[in-house]
């Protein structure tokens, strides 16, 4: 995995920092970093650590959930999708493994950034924080339509 700078005007180009003033977009941005994985490169273990926001600039990612018995695929995501947003939680582990399914690039902020670009309590903090929401309210949204189509009735305990 290799890395290299990243711009506050290509953080303003993502649907998540979309509109937020120039000085927080450069200090994220200074923060940041980009990542190359090749195909079939790990970016995050389910269980480990879980500390970044990643946005794909191009490529694909594949997010995997696992037990001890079995394994499924959650969601494949490309270019201008955010993962990692489960990081945003206190002692944050990776609910699910993220490995490229082609030559991807990403871009990694800090969450703890994030979370105090958030707190600032400004129109543009209010409104990150409805866009973080928003991407968690969509996974759960999948998730919940991908056990629909799954046919058997269960209990869900989230949500």
């Amino acid at each position: 995995m290799s890395q290299s700078d990243v711009t506050g005007p290509e953080l303003a180009r993502l649907a998540l920092f979309e509109g937020l003033p120039e000085p927080e977009l450069a200090a994220l941005a200074e923060l940041g970093s980009r990542r190359h994985l090749a195909d079939g490169e790990t970016l995050l273990e389910q269980g480990r650590a879980a500390v970044e926001l990643y946005a794909i600039v191009r490529g694909r990612i594949v997010l995997r959930a696992a037990d001890d018995s079995s394994s499924a695929i959650v969601a494949t995501l490309g270019p201008g999708d955010i993962l990692g947003w489960s990081a945003l939680r206190e002692h944050a582990t990776a609910l699910t493994s993220a490995e490229a399914a082609a030559e991807t690039e990403v871009i990694a902020i800090p969450v703890d950034a994030v979370i105090d670009l958030a707190a600032g309590g400004s129109s543009q903090a209010r409104r990150l924080v409805q866009r973080l929401i928003a991407i968690a309210a969509a996974d759960l949204e999948a998730s919940r339509a991908q056990l629909l189509r799954s046919g058997r009735e269960g209990v869900i305990t989230g949500g």
